[in-house]
């Protein structure tokens, strides 16, 4: 490695097939990985350090190589935010994606209340950092081309209908209006920012946990 290495490349090089990959390819193929794993140590500073944080020199520091190493894989601060933001929605898609699969397990407030985490935890701390910025304009086309927007407003429709089917909540609930009411209330408070009033964490998944109560078959 020359003067810009860093333990991110490192990891690249570890990512790219064990090392073993063709003269022709290994350029792209590790300038790929390299990408991913610094977006990996962006998104641990945010988490954090928050989003004021995230910074080329601190990104360096943070992933063990100089900044210049940094500018030839991102143009800017701006880019670097895009491609982190990005990799968020496309996280937080794959997310719900697999929240259906939930249903029959656990419990449903339990469930439920892991629906909030996904929408409100680390991903929606990191994905606040285009707030103000250039990438905020390309918020929506991110948020659509990872599969988010698709997946965000059927999520609970589906797992409360799966729940439906195996008994454990009553069947005479309208799904989609549990659906429509607890994605819009957690989706509120995911973009209304940290000046909105807003329940703690633990109040939160009371509130959950009454809902699943009132869902519960009846006797």
């Amino acid at each position: 490695m020359n003067k810009h290495s860093c333990r991110a490349a490192r990891v690249a090089e570890r990512r790219s097939h064990g090392g073993v990959i063709g003269a022709a390819r290994r350029p792209a193929a590790v300038t790929a990985a390299l990408q991913a794993s610094l977006i990996d140590h962006a998104v641990r500073l945010v988490r954090r350090a928050g989003a004021d944080a995230l910074t080329m020199r601190a990104l360096a520091q943070e992933a063990g190589c100089s900044p210049g190493l940094l500018y030839k894989l991102f143009r800017d601060r701006d880019a670097l935010v895009a491609a982190v933001v990005d990799h968020q929605f496309r996280r937080l898609a794959a997310d719900l994606g697999d929240f259906v699969a939930r249903a029959g397990t656990g419990e449903v407030a339990g469930n439920l209340e892991r629906f909030a985490e996904v929408l409100l935890g680390p991903a929606a701390q990191v994905i606040r950092l285009a707030a103000g910025t250039p990438v905020a304009a390309r918020f929506a086309e991110s948020a659509h081309d990872s599969g988010f927007v698709d997946a965000l407003p059927r999520t609970v429709t589906e797992y409360i209908a799966a729940e439906k089917r195996l008994g454990r909540i009553d069947p005479s609930v309208d799904e989609r209006a549990i659906g429509f009411l607890v994605t819009g209330a957690v989706h509120n408070l995911l973009v209304s920012g940290e000046a909105y009033p807003r329940p703690s964490p633990p109040e939160v998944g009371r509130l959950l946990g009454s809902l699943a109560r009132l869902l519960e078959p009846r006797r």
